[in-house]
């Protein structure tokens, strides 16, 4: 089954890259320069979707084939899997001079040739929106379920797991902006739920998730001042409080929190060359257990996006954030990341990604740190504007200076979707 479903796997990626190689669409014709490569649609490729009202209905099909050679990320006696995933999505779009709203809902089916027992059924619904009060002041909206899950070798997830642990994730979030002038003024609230299910051990028993379900509170507040147009100044302070449950965890602890980061920075906005936001400041998470280290030092957003021909663009990415763990005897993991992408597109219809990322966990609370690396390749062709393919290839590295917590592994995919 799984030399059938390899020999399949490269049998197609080849046939949709002879195809595209040999498109008649040349990629010198125009494009609309105020956009990532990866991220516009040349005219003739873009779906059209179904008039409903004044709303546009986009459904979307994907089928991915999968091969991982390490599917639960262990260091030694690695086993690899062939893994089948459908990803239907459905979204409805408003089409209004005014305002925005759009609605969604989608799925991710994973099925495994060999583990059946790591399945998965993931799903989603959400929708979000834009009132605009006036030219100055708008108001926007959000709001999502998801059903998902974390495969078996996940760091939050015990080595003796059967099977990936379900959890539930919901969110809302409120926010307004207003810019009279050069001053701009912004307020944000989320909330997130977390929900985590139970899931059987190998020897029988049952792994308790409940110590994992938590809400996150969050209020964000900016200043800007626009010095020059493109170029923004701000200023912006974000407070949380992180609730348990469960008065204290299986291992004893009460893991709720408070927390802020406050930061300065400069957004740039060069319509058809570069759009980044940069910033750079510090944050703080007190945890109301004593026997849990505080966790503080600088923190650090920034996303880059620079178009350096009309077809090629270069991405970067630089983050530093304090995040939650269930590790026994840690409070928190300081995650410093970098990132950096280019997407090249060599046809209207064809499009090259490449991505670097490199991500050190520093647990805090105890000596573990990890190192992790990943790389990846990838190639999507649209063959019209209802049919597109894909194939990709991802390696992952993972260094720890704790016992069996480093791994490798490579990933193929291969992806064929419809959309309408």
């Amino acid at each position: 089954m799984k030399v059938l479903k390899g020999g399949l796997l490269a049998t197609v990626a080849a046939g949709a890259l002879v195809a595209a190689l040999t498109s008649s669409v040349s990629a010198q014709e125009a494009v609309n320069p105020d956009q990532g490569v990866a991220q516009r649609t040349a005219e003739g490729y873009e779906p059209v979707g179904a008039t409903v009202g004044s709303f546009r209905l986009l459904p979307k099909l994907e089928v991915v084939e999968e091969f991982n050679d390490n599917i639960f990320k262990e260091e030694n006696d690695e086993t690899d899997d062939m893994i089948t995933k459908v990803q239907p999505t459905l979204n409805l779009r408003s089409d209004w001079n005014n305002h925005a709203l759009n609605l969604g809902a989608g799925a991710d089916f994973g099925f495994y040739a060999d583990s059946n027992d790591d399945d998965y059924e993931d799903y989603n619904a959400k929708v979000d929106g834009r009132f605009d009060a006036s030219q100055a002041l708008t108001f926007n909206g959000l709001g999502s379920f998801e059903h998902l899950h974390e495969d078996r070798g996940g760091d939050d997830v015990d080595a003796d797991a059967a099977d990936p642990v379900e959890y539930d994730r919901l969110k809302a979030e409120f926010g307004g902006r207003f810019k009279p002038n050069r001053i701009s003024l912004g307020a944000t609230g989320r909330v997130t739920d977390l929900d985590y299910d139970d899931n059987a051990e190998l020897d029988g028993g049952t792994t308790n998730n409940d110590d994992r379900d938590r809400q996150v509170l969050e209020g964000e507040l900016r200043a800007g001042y626009e010095i020059q147009t493109g170029y923004e100044a701000f200023v912006k302070g974000v407070l949380n409080d992180r609730d348990y449950d469960s008065d204290v965890d299986d291992n004893g602890f009460n893991r709720d929190s408070d927390g802020y980061n406050i930061q300065t920075g400069i957004a740039i906005d060069l319509d058809q060359l570069i759009r980044a936001d940069l910033g750079v400041g510090w944050m703080e998470q007190d945890y109301t257990d004593p026997s849990l280290r505080d966790a503080d030092g600088y923190s650090a957003d920034a996303t880059v996006r620079w178009n350096l021909t009309e077809l090629t663009t270069v991405r970067g990415t630089f983050a530093r954030a304090i995040n939650e763990t269930t590790t026994d005897d840690a409070s928190a993991i300081v995650a410093t990341s970098y990132g950096l992408g280019v997407d090249h597109e060599f046809l209207r219809n064809l499009v090259a990604t490449a991505d670097a990322n490199y991500q050190n966990s520093d647990y805090e609370g105890i000596s573990r740190e990890d190192d992790l690396m990943s790389f990846r390749l990838g190639l999507d062709y649209k063959l019209n504007r209802n049919f597109f393919a894909g194939v990709s290839y991802k390696f992952e590295d993972r260094d720890s200076n704790v016992t069996d917590q480093s791994y490798d592994n490579n990933i193929f995919a291969i992806k064929l979707g419809a959309q309408f």
